[in-house]
């Protein structure tokens, strides 16, 4: 019995895909949330493997190659030349960028013939409908058992509360599009309204990038032409009425705890205090108090330049990949060890790359993104105009945000949304042949 080469890839870009999404849960089921578990480590490492080869056995356009060249380039210049990490140090860094890395090519290739797209599209969204309701019983079993917060982040556990909020908005976005008549839209809604439902468990998570999310979901699902305000003046009363809803599970399920009020004498205090100074405050509190100390995300970016004032030469390339990926099989960077009162917590986008891969890096990230847009399928050439500003706006929010890419779960929603924006320019259905 033989098996088509795209019939064995999907089947693996589907466990990488489930991998990543569910073994949280499993794994704070079985150790507990704050314990990196054995599970958890050979989960992340069997998709990195998968991801790898995957990549290998689909790479063939010149921009990827172009693309994952220039990085490496800039990654062994920034760890070797600039920082001396050692090649054990340095290829574990390198797991930090294969999402994004690894991910375009693979998905281009499901994107190059007719055969392919198709079959992948039909076990993609069933899927993805099933992601959806599995966030149901576990968002609700870990907002009962931990309360809201980090710890709820559906089935892929504690700490990515933010990306199962941008999941669920996405998938629900996507599958919600494909069914709605956007000549009818309230009455479209109604007859789809599970996929308005499985939004609930974003409410229960204290994230509060989903209120933003849950506007920009309702007034990008409306068709962008001439009669666009007139759809958006019928459909706001349901926008207000979710919103509200939402924030009324929001407030009753955070109860104002844990909640930080940022003032002018607070930026004012990072802004004008030398390191030494913000880094004994941080410490202090690492000591003395009970939670951990977690300085906001435009504090941060207002504390990088001073970073590299401390330490010249470092401006351009970074001080390498190790930053971010370490604790289990390699330890922390010197650098991460002097500045862990700034590291740990939440990094924006921006903050994780310039630190990582220096200017240098930003500017690469930045033809990354711009590719995205521009490199199209060729048979899938049409824009999804909605879901492509979707995706546009979420990746200019992550930018002051948090840097999620480095999540492979998230990677695989994110690119995968984007991908599905690609649409095919004829309507007219063809026969599907035999893949080559």
């Amino acid at each position: 019995m033989t098996f088509e080469k795209r019939f064995i890839l999907q089947r693996l870009f589907f466990i990488g895909f489930w991998l990543s999404t569910c073994t949280g849960f499993v794994s704070d089921l079985l150790w507990g949330p704050d314990t990196i578990s054995p599970l958890t480590t050979i989960s992340q490492l069997t998709v990195d493997v998968i991801l790898l080869f995957l990549a290998v056995c689909t790479i063939r356009k010149m921009v990827d190659f172009l693309l994952i060249g220039s990085f490496l380039v800039i990654a062994i210049v920034s760890g070797f030349l600039i920082n001396n990490d050692s090649l054990f140090v340095w290829l574990n860094g390198l797991r930090y960028f294969f999402p994004v890395l690894f991910l375009p090519p693979i998905l281009r290739y499901f994107w190059e013939t007719e055969y392919r797209h198709d079959l992948f599209i039909k076990s993609l969204d069933k899927q993805l409908f099933i992601f959806l309701w599995l966030q149901v019983p576990t968002v609700l079993f870990q907002f009962f058992v931990y309360g809201a917060g980090d710890y709820v982040g559906g089935t892929m556990g504690n700490g990515f509360s933010p990306v199962v909020s941008f999941g669920i908005y996405y998938i629900s976005f996507y599958l919600l599009s494909k069914r709605i008549d956007r000549n009818n839209i309230l009455q479209s809604l109604y007859k789809n309204w599970i996929y308005i439902f499985l939004l609930f468990p974003t409410f229960l998570n204290e994230t509060k990038i989903s209120f933003a999310l849950i506007v920009v979901y309702f007034i990008l699902l409306l068709p962008i032409d001439r009669k666009y305000l007139i759809r958006l003046t019928f459909l706001m009363p349901l926008i207000v009425i979710l919103v509200g809803i939402g924030s009324s599970f929001y407030y009753s399920s955070v109860s104002g705890e844990g909640t930080l009020e940022l003032d002018k004498d607070f930026f004012e205090t990072y802004l004008d205090a030398d390191l030494d100074n913000i880094e004994g405050a941080a410490e202090y509190a690492e000591k003395n108090e009970s939670e951990m100390f977690d300085i906001p995300r435009f504090a941060k970016l207002a504390i990088i330049p001073k970073v590299f004032e401390e330490n010249p030469g470092h401006d351009m390339m970074g001080f390498g990949l190790s930053l971010y990926k370490h604790g289990t099989i390699v330890d922390a960077s010197d650098f991460y060890n002097e500045y862990d009162w700034f590291m740990k917590g939440t990094s924006p986008q921006i903050m994780s790359s310039v630190l990582q891969l220096g200017i240098i890096g930003i500017i690469w990230y930045c033809a990354f993104f711009v590719s995205l847009f521009f490199i199209k399928p060729s048979l899938y050439p049409k824009r999804n105009l909605n879901m492509q500003l979707f995706f546009l706006l979420m990746v200019v929010i992550l930018l002051f945000y948090a840097d999620l890419w480095q999540n492979v779960n998230f990677s695989y929603l994110m690119l995968l949304f984007l991908f599905l924006s690609w649409e095919k320019q004829e309507t007219i259905l063809q026969p599907l042949e035999a893949d080559p």
